[in-house]
């Protein structure tokens, strides 16, 4: 009976069909949806127009409406974990929420004259650090200790230049290191949780998102792309995809996604040297925001017209070792069994087209988590299967000539 099995598999192998790794929800709005914070692929809070605030606590499988902070527009939120979020509005006036209890209630935690506030970043439970555009000269930048109950701007003075202004999700934080874009050609940057700046320098003007993947490789864009590959020291030009101005930018390892104010989604998975589209929306549909679950491998993306888009499997392939191996190989998956994630180690002895791909027991192709020209190197790539039902399933390896099967149980 195994030799008839083997041949109805590899048959499968052959002629199965390909799913998108992209999954269009079920939001329940049209309306504008402008930020995403994931805490991780169960937990995502999404804020928009006219005070709404969606979340799901289940991966996407069901969305439910928060109480309203207030019936104001709501353009950036960040997500401690399931329960504790802040967002910001920006009516005649900058106002902060927070809700402790999932979006039952929420308090007015900061409230400023004119000005609008861009982006919250929570580096703990309780440390974060708030960034909006300039009111009397300076720029808005304060710091939490008490998880946004409280806000503090002492020490972070940064002077104004002109009518530079920044963009709502503008900000990017790790470790100590603190960025955030304008309208013109500087990334104002900090080594020192903000004790004190410098301005970074871009080929043209419009930094209305600032991501890195490393500490030191990092990608910024408006209506252009730029990218760094020593921190921010020296920005170059980029080729990338699309005309609409760049309104998120975020990634994993080698792989990048961007989008723009258009209904496309991109992809590169070799740090930006080339991009395709990763995905298409519904016509009409533009992107305001993209992003990556902190503690997951899932992504997500959100568009003027209410959309929720959200990927599947892993989001990145990283070397994990600069040994060269002798051979091709393919290591068992670990754990096994899983839930509702695990992890694949393959070695590539020489520069090869590689590609790992996922079939169910009846050989249907689920997903293709790498597809690309590798370097020689050990390499590592995650797999989130929460929207899978428990069984058997298969990856393969192909590279070259060389390809390798095995068999996983998911377990939930």
């Amino acid at each position: 009976m195994k030799k008839p099995l083997v041949v109805l598999f590899m048959l499968a192998l052959i002629t199965g069909y390909s799913y998108s790794q992209w999954v269009e929800q079920v939001s329940g709005t049209s309306l504008q949806l402008s930020s995403i914070s994931a805490p991780d692929d169960n937990n995502v809070w999404i804020c928009g127009n006219a005070g709404l605030v969606k979340k799901t606590v289940n991966g996407g499988t069901n969305w439910t409406t928060t109480t309203a902070p207030a019936a104001e527009d709501l353009y950036n939120i960040w997500a401690i974990d399931g329960n504790v979020a802040l967002t910001t509005s920006s009516p005649a006036a900058t106002n902060v929420y927070r809700t402790s209890n999932g979006g039952a209630n929420w308090s007015l935690v900061f409230t400023q004259a004119g000005g609008f506030m861009d982006a919250i970043w929570m580096t703990s439970a309780t440390n974060g650090f708030m960034m909006g555009d300039p009111v009397g000269g300076r720029w808005s930048l304060w710091r939490t200790t008490n998880g946004g109950v409280n806000w503090d701007s002492t020490g972070l003075y940064v002077p104004q230049i002109a009518a530079e202004a920044s963009w709502n999700n503008s900000l990017y934080i790790s470790g100590s290191n603190i960025y955030f874009g304008t309208n013109t050609n500087r990334i104002y940057y900090s080594s020192n949780n903000g004790a004190n700046w410098t301005s970074q320098t871009t080929p043209a003007a419009s930094q209305y998102a600032v991501w890195f993947n490393t500490p030191t490789v990092g990608l910024s864009g408006g209506a252009n792309m730029f990218s760094t590959v020593n921190g921010g020291t020296t920005w170059s030009n980029m080729t990338s995809l699309g005309t609409s101005n760049i309104s998120g930018i975020t990634g994993i390892g080698t792989t990048w996604y961007f989008v723009r104010q258009a209904n496309l989604i991109f992809k590169s998975t070799n740090n930006g040297t080339t991009w395709a589209i990763d995905y298409t929306a519904t016509v009409g549909a533009q992107y305001l925001h993209i992003g990556k679950s902190r503690t997951g491998t899932r992504m997500w993306a959100c568009t003027i017209t209410g959309g929720i888009s959200k990927s599947e499997g892993a989001v990145g392939i990283a070397p994990i070792s600069n040994e060269v191996p002798s051979a091709f190989g393919l290591e068992q998956n670990y754990p096994n069994p899983f839930n509702p994630s695990t992890t694949f180690k393959f070695n590539v002895p020489s520069a090869s087209n590689v590609s790992l791909k996922i079939y169910d027991m009846l050989g249907n192709e689920i997903t293709t988590l790498v597809n690309e020209n590798l370097q020689s190197g050990v390499y590592e790539v995650k797999f989130d299967a929460s929207t899978l039902s428990s069984g058997v399933y298969f990856y393969s390896l192909n590279a070259g000539n060389f390809t390798a099967t095995k068999k996983m149980m998911l377990v939930k």
